[in-house]
């Protein structure tokens, strides 16, 4: 479980600060594999790990604000509508920001503009920013796993599981503008 809890901190702190496919995804994979109290937990490591991938983004801000910005500006399912909504609500505190993470705002937005304000306090919340949602994952993956058992194999809630992300980006990157 060790490994496991590596890999979700890892990809969480990667998402948060380039990696643009969510740690909801490694979080979900648990539930299905381990069951929901190790995807709770999974969970939780994914909150905290975030903070490291929001501090290495404001460090790169920090170094080179136009190239840090234009970096994230051009990854996969980022336009201009969404760095001006994330700017607006670091603007508005804490609860917007975490309003947002549920809105689809990926958290390196907000990083990216909490570095340009010299807003640390975001780092600080980041947990509490985005343990809700990877919570919200974890259970709905581990309760649907569940409550799928008794027809289909972890194999096959796996490739479901899949099928499920797979169709989820698909989907958004399609509608996403640019």
């Amino acid at each position: 479980m060790i490994a496991l809890l590596a890999l979700v901190a890892g990809w969480s702190a990667a998402e948060a600060a380039i990696w643009f496919l969510v740690a909801d995804i490694p979080i979900s994979w648990i539930a299905v594999t381990r069951g929901t109290r190790a995807a709770l937990v999974a969970a939780l490591v994914a909150a905290l790990a975030s903070a490291v991938g929001g501090l290495a983004l404001w460090w790169w801000t920090a170094l080179d604000p136009a190239g840090a910005t234009a970096t994230i500006a051009a990854l996969p399912g980022i336009n201009q509508a969404m760095i001006i909504d994330a700017a607006d609500r670091v603007g508005h505190g804490p609860l917007a920001v975490l309003a947002g993470s549920f809105g689809g705002i990926p958290f390196k937005l907000f990083a990216l503009e909490a570095a340009k304000r010299d807003w640390v306090a975001l780092f600080l919340l980041a947990p509490l920013v985005r343990v809700p949602r990877f919570l919200l994952a974890a259970t709905i993956a581990g309760l649907v796993s569940s409550g799928l058992s008794r027809w289909l194999s972890v194999a096959q809630r796996l490739v479901l599981l899949a099928a499920i992300w797979t169709a989820f980006y698909l989907f958004y990157f399609a509608v996403m503008p640019r």
